[in-house]
């Protein structure tokens, strides 16, 4: 993650987290999006800390059960982490991994499995073998494939 926010900005981003944790989602959209708009006017939209807002709301909406929303936010993060720091760096694996999340909450296991997939060679390379990261995308993309498997011998409509 990428240091050297304004204060302001950061405030409501922690506001935005906390009313998330508390059960308070309009808030912490509100909040979010606050420092969104904050950060889009200091920083412009290919700056690390504006793919930061945008997936801090992918979250959000993620953990809400939003699918389309997420993904649209985690997608704008990943643009601008790719544009920023190249296609095999960590933060772009998070991306990644988190919309590997959101199409697995939904059974969409195919997508799942190449953004697990993706997310882990990434890690591999840059954490090696052994890393918690690394350990996670692995276990995340054999569990993906298995169900899309599953899902192809049963024929289940969306996988």
């Amino acid at each position: 993650m990428f240091r050297g926010a304004a204060p302001w900005e950061t405030s409501h981003n922690n506001i935005g987290v906390v009313s998330d944790k508390q059960g308070d989602y309009e808030n912490a959209l509100l909040r979010h999006h606050k420092s969104l708009e904050i950060k889009l006017r200091l920083y412009g939209n290919k700056h690390p800390l504006v793919a930061e807002s945008y997936h801090g709301i992918g979250n959000v909406y993620a953990i809400h059960g939003q699918k389309e929303e997420a993904l649209e936010q985690f997608h704008k993060s990943l643009e601008i982490k790719i544009r920023v720091f190249g296609k095999d760096h960590p933060d772009v694996a998070g991306s990644k991994f988190n919309m590997g999340l959101v199409h697995a909450r939904y059974n969409d296991m195919h997508l799942a499995h190449e953004l697990f997939l993706e997310s882990h060679r990434i890690y591999s390379n840059v954490y090696g073998p052994g890393h918690h990261r690394t350990i996670k995308a692995a276990v995340r993309t054999a569990n993906a494939a298995q169900r899309a498997s599953q899902c192809a011998e049963e024929s289940v409509r969306v996988c």
